[in-house]
């Protein structure tokens, strides 16, 4: 790598993820809705949580957790924003510490959820303190915490917006 090239050097230090995290959300009635998953395979069973999954090569992190949403529940949603915040754990079968970028999927419409079945057995939609409740790993109570607050009790910042 030239030292000299200042993009190649910009670029130098970015964490390239291989992992996307994604929450899905809906307001009723001015509160929040957001769906967790239990899953069913070996890896975390009967462990509630977002829709998350792998990042396929050259693929987007955000096209990534798109494709996610569409494969684990058949949801499309109708807003889809960058978190501004990202999950972090160290993973013990890879040997890894995992850096996953969050987005907040907005669910406005009746649709039909669809499990994808080989990974999750059941879903439910839970208020706020359900979620936080049913979530298990600090980081994902810290993440929903930031969501509330960002994306539920006062409207997104429109510069995280991804339109597609």
């Amino acid at each position: 790598m030239d030292p000299n090239n200042s993009n190649l050097a910009r670029f130098a230090h970015a964490i390239k993820p291989f992992h996307t995290v994604a929450y899905v959300m809906k307001i009723e009635e001015g509160k929040s809705q957001y769906l967790l998953l239990r899953r069913c395979g070996k890896y975390l069973y009967g462990n509630w949580q977002m829709v998350s999954g792998g990042i396929e090569e050259g693929e987007t992190a955000w096209k990534a957790a798109l494709r996610e949403i569409q494969e684990e529940t058949n949801l499309i949603p109708e807003q889809f924003y960058s978190a501004d915040a990202v999950e972090s754990f160290y993973e013990v079968l890879r040997d890894a510490i995992v850096v996953a970028p969050v987005f907040v999927a907005i669910i406005e419409s009746q649709q039909e959820i669809k499990l994808s079945a080989h990974e999750h057995d059941a879903f439910k939609w839970m208020d706020y303190d359900e979620t936080l409740s049913f979530l298990e790993f600090d980081n994902q109570k810290r993440i929903i915490k930031h969501i509330e607050e960002n994306f539920a009790t006062k409207l997104p910042n429109e510069r995280l917006r991804i339109i597609f």
